[in-house]
């Protein structure tokens, strides 16, 4: 008892001060409240991803019926004979220029160009501000599909919407088994597109080149592209040749695209 002579309530012997709890709980709620808050943010962030991808594809669902009325859809029995209303389409947006069909993937979407390439990576086809965007041209390009290498642009989805699905192209089976785009424009024309080739690219290569000098560039570029694609068909490409570029983003490479190119092969009036 003799040791406690003279020490202070609190004091540890020596003279030292114990800590006060008190101090260690303040920190501790501190810790969890900011837990909580980042918590409560994250959970706030994946609802509104999850509210925008909803209605992304509420939008664009929307604007398939647009497209195509009452009709039943054709695209699976023959893509050649589906009918798309443009009228209709343009009533919704006059920069709709064209619908781009993939078989067996979900690329079923209206085209669009804008006179940047910049506002259409945030607003849909219904100019309606959405993350996943649209499918657009680059503003450089012709809105009919003229140029020698038109390029087409849309954002890979994690919910595998947009042109998430050029990925499947990555597959060497699905390449071989899947080798056709089309195209429905105004006025009724189909162009059919064969795919001869597909790969990973750096954001400001050479692959987006949209016209030549002369037909002696143009066929140097084809024999590049065709040549280090991933997967590619040997099929001759000339410079009287129309190309599609289809480009989109790669998973955890921002400085790299993957693209899928594809030769204009027929174009019929239905």
């Amino acid at each position: 008892m003799e040791e406690n002579r003279g020490r202070k309530v609190g004091e540890e012997p020596g003279g030292k001060r114990a800590p006060k709890k008190g101090g260690s709980k303040i920190v501790s709620w501190i810790i969890i409240a900011a837990a909580a808050a980042v918590l409560v943010f994250a959970l706030w962030n994946i609802i509104g991803i999850k509210g925008e991808d909803m209605a992304n594809e509420q939008t664009y669902k929307d604007l398939k019926q647009v497209a195509e009325g009452t009709a039943e859809p054709s695209q699976a029995a023959d893509p050649r004979a589906r009918k798309i209303d443009f009228d209709a389409l343009r009533a919704v947006n006059e920069e709709i220029v064209g619908w781009i069909y993939i078989p067996n993937t979900a690329i079923d979407y209206p085209v669009v160009i804008a006179e940047d390439n910049d506002y259409y990576i945030s607003h849909s086809a219904n100019r309606e501000q959405n993350r996943a965007g649209a499918i657009f041209l680059d503003y450089r390009n012709h809105p009919d599909f003229t140029d020698q290498n038109t390029i087409v642009y849309g954002h890979r989805m994690n919910d595998g919407s947009m042109f998430a699905d050029l990925h499947k192209f990555e597959d060497e089976d699905f390449f071989r088994e899947n080798k056709y785009v089309y195209l429905y424009l105004p006025g009724g024309a189909v162009q059919v597109y064969d795919i001869f080739g597909s790969g990973v690219v750096g954001d400001m290569d050479e692959a987006y080149t949209i016209s030549f000098a002369d037909g002696a560039a143009f066929e140097s570029y084809l024999a590049k592209m065709k040549n280090r694609s991933a997967s590619s068909f040997n099929m001759e490409l000339t410079a009287q040749d129309r190309i599609i570029t289809l480009s989109t983003c790669v998973r955890g490479q921002d400085e790299n695209r993957y693209i899928v190119q594809a030769v204009l092969e027929q174009q019929e009036d239905v």
